[in-house]
């Protein structure tokens, strides 16, 4: 089932904005799509998309600047008002992952980029989360679902395989980017604690990782076209139900230790 409502932050490029797309071209698909990122109105592909889908709504947020969070958050809000809905699905997929440079490992770290890191990937999702939950939770008291899944409430959190703790069997020889690995690891920290608190919310919480994927970050060289990688992420995210809550899986649904 799909939600009637989803917001998704990042949604200038790459994975964020093949969401959208996707979620878009849907038959009786969400009835809202909110594509969330700092400059809609310089994102030509995005804009290209909102022109001929009037359920796409631009929306601009900076994760890293509360006020903007908070600006968009009653943006939202005033647009939800229209159906008097809550909001189903956030997406948590605004992230960096800076090119390998110095600065980034152990030796030769250097406090602003783990900072800068960690303030987009970790602290970003924790304040867009504190942010939409009421309106999360609204959309879960209205749902006559006794299950949670996205068509109720839920927050899929985009992580990546280099937060698993468990996996890191090569340090930083695959990619010398520590920063990076700690921050996904403190989002997948962050996915399990909301999931065991928003249980009796009935908010759904899960971190995938979407692979290696053909995008600015990902780099030309990556194993996955986007469009496969969302195509995957969206299956699996709509099957999700209260079992998968707290979980981290790859975006076809296998689990990965944390």
């Amino acid at each position: 089932m799909h939600p009637r409502s989803v917001l998704v932050t990042g949604a200038s490029r790459g994975i964020g904005l093949e969401f959208i797309r996707q979620f878009a071209a849907i038959k009786d698909g969400p009835v809202h799509v909110f594509a969330a990122c700092r400059n809609p109105d310089a994102a030509a592909d995005l804009q290209t998309i909102i022109k001929g889908h009037p359920q796409v709504h631009p929306i601009r947020l900076d994760v890293e600047d509360d006020a903007s969070i908070s600006s968009a958050v009653e943006k939202v809000q005033s647009i939800l008002k229209t159906t008097d809905d809550g909001l189903n699905l956030l997406i948590n997929n605004a992230a960096i992952g800076e090119k390998e440079s110095t600065g980034f490992s152990v030796p030769g770290a250097e406090r602003a980029v783990f900072q800068h890191h960690l303030d987009v990937n970790s602290i970003g999702p924790v304040m867009v989360t504190q942010a939409f939950l009421p309106l999360l939770k609204k959309a879960s008291s209205m749902s006559n679902s006794a299950k949670m899944g996205a068509h109720k409430a839920a927050i899929a959190n985009i992580s990546s395989g280099l937060g698993s703790i468990g996996n890191n069997t090569q340090g930083s020889q695959m990619v010398k980017n520590v920063a990076y690995r700690m921050s996904k690891s403190a989002l997948n920290q962050l996915t399990k604690t909301l999931a065991v608190d928003l249980k009796n919310d009935g908010i759904l919480a899960v971190a995938f990782c979407p692979g290696w994927v053909q995008t600015d970050m990902g780099g030309p060289q990556a194993e996955l076209k986007v469009n496969d990688s969302v195509s995957a992420l969206i299956t699996t995210i709509e099957k999700l139900t209260d079992e998968h809550s707290g979980g981290y899986f790859m975006r076809t649904g296998e689990t990965i230790p944390y």
